[in-house]
C-alpha cells in the first residue's frame, strides 16, 4: 500500500469522467479508512485514490448517468448551491452550504460574496489568476462534525471560454461526486452568462476519492450493470429526458 494512487480521468462528457472514474478508483484505489461522520464510529473503511477528472464539454448532451443514484434530485442540489434555498437549514441539521459559503462566505461579522468578486475580477482582466473562490474556515471546521469536502474554485477566461477548477479534500465517490459536478458545472455556466461568455472545459480534483465499505456491494452492481448496458445511450441521458420523467410523475 503506502502511497494514495495519482488517478486521472479525461472525457467530453459528465457522464463518461463520472462512469470512468468510478471504474478506475474500484480497480486502482487502495483500502484504508477515513474519519466517521458517524458519533458511534472512530473511522469509516473506504477504497481511495486521488482523482483528476477533465470535462472537456461539461454542457454538451447527454449530461446525466442514470446509474447516479440521486438522478431525480439534481435539480434541487443545483439550487441549493446557485440560489441557496437550503441556507435556512445551517444550525438545524447542516454545518454549513455551499451557497452560503461561495455567495456569503462570513469573517469578522462581514459577508462576502466570492462569486460576485470572481466575476468583477474577471470582467476587468479576464486573464487573472486570482479569481478563485475558498470555503474553508480554519478557525471553525477543525472542530465541527462535517466540513465542508469542496475547499476551492479557481476560474479563468481562455479563448473566450470560462474554465472552472475545482478542489476538493475528500469526496464520495460513488453517492455525491456526481451530484457534485453537474451542481458546479451549472454554476460555471451562471458565471459564465454574467461574463457573456461560453462555458470551457471544467476540471475537478479531489485529495480522497473514496467509496465506502457500506457500499461496495452497491459499486459492484453498478459495474456489472455498465458491464451488462453496452448501450451508452441507455445509460448516458439528456437532461430533457429527466424534466419530461418529473413533469409525468407529477
Amino acid at each position: 500500500m503506502g502511497k494514495i494512487p495519482q488517478l486521472v480521468v479525461k472525457g467530453d462528457l459528465l457522464p463518461e469522467v463520472w462512469e470512468a472514474s468510478i471504474i478506475n478508483l474500484w480497480n486502482e484505489g487502495i483500502d484504508f479508512s477515513k474519519e466517521s461522520y458517524k458519533v458511534e464510529e472512530e473511522k469509516d473503511r473506504i477504497k481511495e485514490a486521488s482523482m483528476l477528472m477533465v470535462v472537456r464539454t461539461p454542457l454538451e448532451q447527454p449530461m446525466v448517468h442514470m446509474g447516479y443514484e440521486g438522478v431525480m434530485s439534481l435539480d434541487v442540489y443545483v439550487d441549493d448551491v446557485i440560489k441557496g434555498t437550503k441556507d435556512y437549514l445551517i444550525g438545524s441539521g447542516y454545518d454549513y452550504t455551499y451557497h452560503k459559503q461561495l455567495f456569503e462566505f462570513e469573517i469578522e461579522q462581514t459577508q462576502i460574496d466570492q462569486i460576485g468578486q470572481i466575476i468583477k475580477r474577471l470582467k476587468k482582466a479576464s486573464f487573472s489568476n486570482r479569481a478563485q473562490a475558498i470555503t474553508w474556515m480554519p478557525w471553525k471546521h477543525y472542530d465541527i462534525d462535517g466540513p465542508p469536502c469542496l475547499q476551492r474554485i479557481w476560474c479563468k477566461v481562455i479563448g473566450g471560454e470560462l474554465e472552472m477548477h475545482t478542489h476538493w479534500r475528500s469526496r464520495d465517490a460513488y453517492h455525491a461526486a456526481f451530484a457534485n459536478m453537474f451542481a458546479f458545472i451549472h454554476l460555471q455556466k451562471f458565471i459564465a452568462d454574467k461574463l457573456r461568455v461560453k462555458i470551457g472545459q471544467y476540471v475537478d480534483h479531489s485529495d480522497s476519492y473514496h467509496i465506502y465499505g457500506q457500499h461496495f456491494d452497491s459499486v459492484k452492481k453498478f459495474l456489472k450493470a455498465i458491464e451488462t448496458i453496452k448501450d451508452k445511450e441507455t445509460r448516458w441521458v439528456n437532461k430533457s429526458f429527466l424534466d419530461r420523467y418529473v413533469r409525468d410523475e407529477t
